[in-house]
Order: C-alpha cells, then structure tokens, then sequence
C-alpha cells in the first residue's frame, strides 16, 4: 500500500456493515417498543447493534488520523481549520435536518414516531433541548430535559463531533509522543469512566452529566483505529507482521466468532473487540491479499450512503413495522427486505439531491502545497 493513498479499499463496505448492524438491531428492538411482542431475547442483537457503532468509531479514528497525519507529512503542518470545515459540511447538514425532523415534525406523524411520549412532551421545553442538539450534546438531552425518542440515535454523531474538535489538537500537542497518546487515550477512557461512575464525587449533579456524556464518548475505539493509521504511515516491522496473511485470517475468523455468541462478547470485553475491529480495518484498507473483497459496486454505493442509512433508518423501521402489523402482513418475511429497500431509497434520494450538493464545497478547504 502507497503511503501516499488517498483511498482505501473496502472501508465503504466495512461501513455499510456497521450501518447494517445498527438497523438489525433496531428492527428487532422496536416492536416491542410499538407494542407488537418480541419473543426472542434482544441482548445479542442490542451488543451488535453496539458494536456496530464501535466499528463506524475504530474507521473514524484510523481515517481521520490518516489524513491528518498524510497532511502533516505532505505539507508540512495539519491544518486544523480546514479539516474542520470539511468534517461540518459532510456532517451538520443531515445532523440538523434530523434534529428539526425528530422535534418538530415526525411525533405528529404516529406511523414515523416511537410511542411513549406525546408531540406536546417531544416538544415540551424545546429551546432548551436545540441548544443541547446544537452544542452536538444529544447523550445529554435524556438527563437535562424528559427526551426525543426519535433523536436518540443521534448520540454518537455529537460523539463524532467532539473527536474531530479535539484530536487534530491532541495531535499537534503531543506530536513527540505520539503513540503514548494513543495508548493513553485507549486504556484512560476506562480509568475515567470508573473514576466517574464510583468515584469520590459520583453521584453529585455534575459528575453525573459528565458520566453521561463520557460513557458514550468512545474516543478508545477511535484510539484503536488510529493507532492503526500511525503504524500504516510509518510502515515499520510490526506493519508487516500485522498484514500477514495467516494475522489477517485469524483476526477474520477470531472476530466472527466471537460476535456470533452473547456470552462470547461478554467474556471478550468491548477493548478486545475494538483491537480486532482495527486490525481488520488496517488489512482491510492496506493488505494487497483482501485489496477486493468488500469492494463490490454495491457495497460500495451502501458505505457511500451509510451515513444516511443511519440518521434516517429509526423512522423508516417504525413505519414499515406498523404498517405490516395493520395490514395484518408476516413481519418475520417482510419486515427486513422493507426495511433495507426503503432505508436505502431515502439515504440514496438524500445523499443525491441534499448531500452531494454541500460536500462539493468542501474542495474549498483543501490546503495546497506550498510552492519550493
């Protein structure tokens, strides 16, 4: 792999794969929450659904630390400003359109909106919960105000935001001691969460918001991507030893296994998972043996939208569930064809005719070499 990549093979299937994860374990969870039964236990597919989170984290760390240190190696600096313009134009857009769509339109529409809390309640103290959407602090809205049902999925995209604030920062900071970092950020999160949870200080007004929002700030996750994207840059011994092919194949094999049992992904913890997470994204994106494997047409057009087919798909699940339980139509046949086939549509009309539009601007804010 060319240090000197701009793009990686396979990381938009990888992506699709995250996406897909979260809308199974959605599908599953929500008619219970529409009152339509759920015989089944929902603990393994509420850890996947989790997961699956956790791998969006891991390819924004390696991605994101790739291109900020690609940047620095090329033109000498990173170039903070414009790596965060780049970032809002990709994000806030469709952020904020969920946010007014999850407030102000979808609980009057009861085939788009999760029972449990009327319009008046959703819209109840409603400046208060946009300044908290604004400030991209969702994980605390449930704690300050009573909620959006339809906007709770959103927490990890305030997560997103804060780590592109501060990681370009943290790496220019610490730019002697770079993987120190990456390993302290990876096992302090954990220190800091305990800290939180029980120390000294738990359980007064403000440890626990701070609680709430770190418990879902994965930033070890994003850790564990990035450590990947510094050893890819620096191409030393250990890249080699990580890209063999019988370490590619035991992580492959390792990882499915473990995520095809509860107990399994109980017993290995979210750490170990995370690291197999990165290894497959490190061979993945820069092993020449799995160079096709996730780059199908198809794959890739789904990574490309995945960022749609996750802020859009909650409504879309509600709506195709209840609209097979009044129609009295076999849920377990339908319901997820309906799902993706719908879920895709949007995220392909919106990423098309909304979202396309803005990130070409983003070819504004791309620093240029400096003439020798």
């Amino acid at each position: 792999m060319p240090v000197a990549a701009t793009r990686f093979p396979n990381l938009d299937g990888l992506r699709f794969i995250g996406a897909a994860l979260v809308i199974i374990w959605h599908t599953e969870k929500t008619p219970q929450l529409l009152g339509l039964g759920r015989a089944a236990s929902l603990l393994h597919w509420e850890l996947l659904g989790g997961l699956g989170v956790r791998l969006f984290f891991v390819l924004s760390g390696f991605l994101i630390t790739w291109l900020l240190l690609d940047e620095e190696r090329r033109l000498g600096r990173i170039h903070v400003r414009p790596f965060l313009m780049r970032r809002m134009l990709r994000i806030w857009p469709l952020y904020f359109l969920m946010v007014l769509l999850t407030l102000f339109v979808i609980p009057f529409f009861p085939l788009l909106h999760i029972p449990g809390m009327s319009p008046a309640e959703v819209l109840s103290e409603w400046p208060r919960k946009l300044l908290l959407f604004a400030l991209f602090l969702p994980t605390l809205v449930p704690d300050i105000t009573n909620g959006v049902p339809d906007a709770a999925h959103l927490w990890s995209i305030g997560t997103e935001e804060y780590f592109y604030a501060l990681w370009p920062l943290a790496l220019i900071a610490f730019k002697r001691i770079r993987p120190l970092l990456i390993i302290g950020v990876f096992f302090g999160w954990s220190a800091i969460y305990v800290l939180l949870a029980n120390g000294p200080a738990s359980g007064t007004r403000t440890v626990e918001l701070l609680f709430a929002f770190w418990r879902n700030f994965n930033i070890d996750a994003m850790a564990a991507g990035a450590g990947m994207a510094m050893l890819l840059l620096r191409q030393g011994r250990m890249l080699r030893i990580l890209l063999d092919r019988r370490v590619f194949i035991a992580t492959a094999v390792i990882t499915v296994a473990v995520l095809s049992r509860y107990e399994w992904i109980a017993a290995v913890g979210t750490k170990v998972i995370e690291v197999l997470f990165a290894l497959l994204v490190l061979n993945l994106a820069a092993n020449p043996r799995a160079a096709r494997l996730l780059e199908q047409p198809p794959l890739r057009y789904l990574g490309r939208i995945s960022y749609g087919l996750y802020v859009y798909h909650p409504p879309v699940v509600v709506l195709v569930l209840s609209l097979l339980a009044r129609f009295h139509v076999l849920r377990d046949v339908w319901a997820y064809p309906a799902v993706f086939l719908l879920t895709i549509a949007v995220a392909g009309g919106s990423y098309r005719f909304f979202e396309a539009p803005i990130l070409k601007l983003r070819n504004r804010y791309r620093p240029a070499a400096k003439p020798r």
